[in-house]
């Protein structure tokens, strides 16, 4: 239930408003408090907090780029059990899984987050690093807190298990120390905060993370201010999620994937902009450029054709043809602090794709608007053309998510493409309802059961899923 402010996380005083499978979900919660009292001497936590992982329907690494997006939330979620010890100078991080190692810090320490340690709790340390610069403008003592995380979002998978543990930080953290924010001031927190760890993202997975509402996706955009506006899916069809199981860590490969591609669509929006008169010097992202020539995305699509080489950049390229030095180029657009490791950029197929990407999500949007005129395959045609996208242009698929999607297809999907960042993680699969059951056996028997050590629980890699609630609070009596 709703206690507060509609536009603040909302306070959940039973699981069963969250989680389909109530039994499991409170023996979760039940394990959580237990192994808390054990680790923090019988204390027992005060407050739990969660924030779920998210799937993007559609619109892959656009939202850096300024466009919109169309995730939703995803059941599986970070929680956290939280007490507030008034005789604490510290913050005290532990995990159930004992594979990740606890950390102690002082409430008053300078956070300092080494890029070359990926350590879990550099996760929480960002949020905490975030939450302290609203506290240094309080006269309030940081509190002290004891922490026991518990995680089921699939690891490297594409569905942002690293930003649903940034988001719950954030919203423990802040509300812990009666700091009251919006949704939306959360999810901005989150998003400058998970770029302490060395990523450069655009904000859709926080965004989801906070704003989600059950039963819907949710069309975000980011410019000239964040929206969000509810969008009805086809209830003839269910959405699978397939884990490729090939692990994708955006903060291990960020330098040749991930932060690259953020770079390439940076430098394809400023060469773009330098090339049709527009006032390049104060362009950051390809939506600038749409801003400044107010042209309409397949004009730009075709802009793009015109004025920029399908033959890759070097730096000395851009450089020269934008009258900067290498020095120059790299201080303005390169994130400072993480390594970009690249020779070449490829800016006509990064932008090509990113103008073509964001005209599917604004129609696959539009075509959910009229349930009476749908046609579920258009949706499944405009996913199908993204996975394309996605794979061709953008470069972030993977042999293997190359192959699970196409299996999908062949066992009754209307339409199966990779989400999350890509180079691995999971498919999101469009199938028609009353035919799930046999798509899930077809591709287990065909993809899966050649796979060797296979996690026990099926359903932690392959399952079906829907729009779950946002992150919250949850008092549970």
């Amino acid at each position: 239930m709703d206690l507060y402010n509609p536009h603040e996380p909302p306070i959940i005083e039973s699981i069963n408003e969250i989680y389909k499978d109530d039994e499991s979900s409170q023996n979760r919660y039940k394990e959580l408090e237990s192994k808390f009292r054990e680790i923090y001497n019988g204390d027992t936590p005060t407050h739990y907090f969660r924030a779920p992982g998210r799937v993007n329907l559609i619109g892959e690494h656009v939202d850096y780029s300024g466009y919109p997006v169309l995730p939703f939330a995803l059941e599986q979620d970070c929680i956290i059990a939280v007490y507030s010890d008034p005789s604490l100078e510290s913050i005290k991080i532990a995990n159930v899984d004992p594979q990740y190692p606890p950390l102690t810090v002082g409430t008053l320490d300078y956070i300092d987050i080494n890029l070359n340690c990926h350590r879990w709790s550099n996760y929480v340390l960002a949020a905490w690093k975030g939450i302290q610069q609203y506290l240094t403008t309080t006269t309030q003592k940081p509190r002290g807190l004891c922490m026991l995380f518990s995680g089921n979002v699939p690891l490297g998978a594409g569905v942002s298990s690293s930003s649903a543990l940034v988001c719950v930080s954030t919203l423990a953290l802040a509300q812990m120390n009666q700091l009251n924010f919006t949704k939306e001031e959360l999810a901005q927190i989150a998003v400058r905060s998970e770029r302490f760890v060395g990523i450069e993202g655009g904000g859709m997975d926080q965004t989801i993370s906070f704003l989600a509402q059950p039963n819907s996706a949710t069309l975000i955009e980011f410019l000239p201010t964040l929206k969000t506006h509810s969008v009805q899916l086809p209830k003839s069809v269910s959405f699978v999620i397939g884990n490729s199981l090939v692990e994708s860590n955006k903060i291990v490969t960020g330098g040749i994937y991930y932060n690259l591609r953020v770079v390439e669509c940076r430098l394809a929006a400023v060469l773009l902009a330098f090339y049709m008169g527009l006032t390049w010097e104060h362009i950051r992202k390809l939506h600038d450029v749409q801003v400044q020539s107010n042209l309409k995305l397949d004009e730009l699509l075709v802009k793009v054709e015109t004025h920029l080489q399908k033959e890759p950049y070097t730096k000395s390229n851009i450089a020269e043809i934008l009258g900067l030095t290498i020095d120059q180029l790299e201080k303005k657009y390169f994130p400072s602090g993480v390594k970009v490791s690249a020779d070449t950029f490829k800016l006509y197929s990064r932008a090509k794709h990113v103008y073509s990407e964001s005209s599917r999500v604004y129609q696959f949007a539009e075509k959910c608007k009229s349930p009476g005129k749908l046609s579920v395959q258009e949706l499944g045609n405009l996913m199908n053309d993204s996975h394309q996208s996605c794979a061709q242009l953008f470069e972030c698929s993977c042999p293997e998510l190359d192959q699970l999607t196409s299996i999908c297809k062949q066992s009754g999907a209307l339409s199966s493409r990779l989400c999350g960042a890509g180079w691995g993680g999971c498919t999101i699969s469009m199938v028609p309802t009353d035919q799930v059951p046999q798509f899930l056996e077809k591709v287990y028997q065909i993809y899966y059961s050649k796979l060797p050590n296979l996690p026990k629980d099926r359903s932690s890699y392959f399952f079906v899923t829907s729009p779950s609630q946002g992150a919250c609070t949850l008092i549970l009596k």
